[in-house]
């Protein structure tokens, strides 16, 4: 089913009013709710929940999820487990390999808008790519990418195109007048270089951003002059939600420097990723990050740790604080500036 956006919705509902359902002797009656009544009183938008139980709130929050899943998903005990949380979800048969691409771009359309509300996709930034298939003959790889220049708050999945892994389009997006975005080629760059990866996230937030001013030193790339810049996280909580990381090990993320457009990108990028294995993301100085994972999920979950590492290390760094030195060793060299200061008084 094709989603649309919502248009002239003053012409057809009462300002400020929504339809809602309530129960009323035992049926279910259509009415126009007032400001104040609504979700809270129990009144369910009919968009929101449409076929409501006796307790409509309590049945929707207990077995129904908030995000589409597809069939790649992925959870604490795998996607391959007999107890895997999608495929046991509530009416919980996996999409059928034929219908997931539907699902993909509602799916997309969703996390931009949450991303979007993070403040992390502002003024048509940022981009999403999602890759289904098992890279055979009989199911090949299908690769899916936000478009260019669109508001993503706004994006549907008929916006959405649909390539392979030649950047060839196989389907493109319904809506009129679309491109392809600037950063496609990045999503191709992770994908060949990071083969299990199924999700790529680009965003633009203003912690990334900042992040890329504070790293700490230059390191060579390669040995043709190619240099990177490398932030340090070390003994921080949600280093562990960014992947091959343990709460006092060295998070090393290479910065690359930004160009006049994202295609550009790509060789630094790849240079980058060769360079960092374990790590799982890559910052544009004065710009953002991508980061990627084996899922939707997973990567979600990379791309929000990641931008509260980011947070911490700006704040540590307004502090006086090291992000990327051990809390002992902080710790001792304060002391010593504090027992300088002392003497020098």
């Amino acid at each position: 089913m094709c989603l649309h956006r919502i248009t002239n919705t003053k012409k057809t509902l009462p300002e400020q009013n929504t339809m809602v359902m309530k129960k009323e002797k035992g049926k279910f009656m259509v009415s126009v709710a007032s400001p104040g009544e609504g979700w809270a009183n129990k009144d369910m938008p009919m968009m929101m929940y449409p076929h409501l139980s006796q307790d409509g709130q309590i049945h929707l929050y207990k077995c129904h999820r908030r995000y589409i899943h597809t069939s790649h998903g992925w959870s604490r005990t795998g996607s391959s487990c007999p107890n895997d949380a999608v495929s046991q979800a509530h009416h919980g048969e996996k999409v059928n390999h034929e219908d997931e691409s539907k699902v993909v771009r509602s799916l997309m359309s969703q996390l931009c808008e949450k991303f979007y509300s993070k403040g992390w996709m502002p003024g048509t930034g940022g981009g999403l790519s999602m890759r289904i298939g098992s890279g055979t003959d009989e199911d090949p790889f299908t690769v899916f990418s936000t478009p260019s220049g669109i508001q993503k708050e706004d994006m549907i999945g008929d916006d959405v195109f649909e390539l392979d892994m030649q950047q060839r389009v196989i389907t493109p997006p319904i809506t009129p007048g679309l491109k392809l975005s600037s950063m496609t080629n990045i999503w191709y760059v992770v994908y060949n270089l990071r083969p299990s990866t199924r999700c790529v996230i680009h965003t633009h937030s203003m912690n990334s951003q900042l992040a890329t001013l504070l790293f700490q030193e230059h390191e060579k790339l390669d040995d043709e002059g190619h240099e990177v810049d490398v932030l340090r996280l070390t003994h921080l909580e949600m280093i562990k939600g960014v992947g091959n990381h343990a709460y006092n090990d060295v998070l090393e993320i290479p910065i690359i420097d930004n160009q006049t457009s994202e295609n550009l990108l790509a060789p630094d990028m790849e240079r980058a990723i060769k360079k960092y294995p374990k790590c799982n993301a890559v910052l544009v100085r004065r710009h953002g990050v991508f980061v990627w994972g084996q899922s939707w999920e997973e990567a979600k979950t990379r791309i929000e740790s990641f931008d509260y590492l980011f947070e911490t290390a700006v704040k540590m760094k307004q502090m006086g604080l090291e992000c990327g030195i051990a809390p002992s060793a902080t710790s001792t060299s304060m002391n010593k500036k504090r027992k300088i200061s002392e003497n020098s008084q």
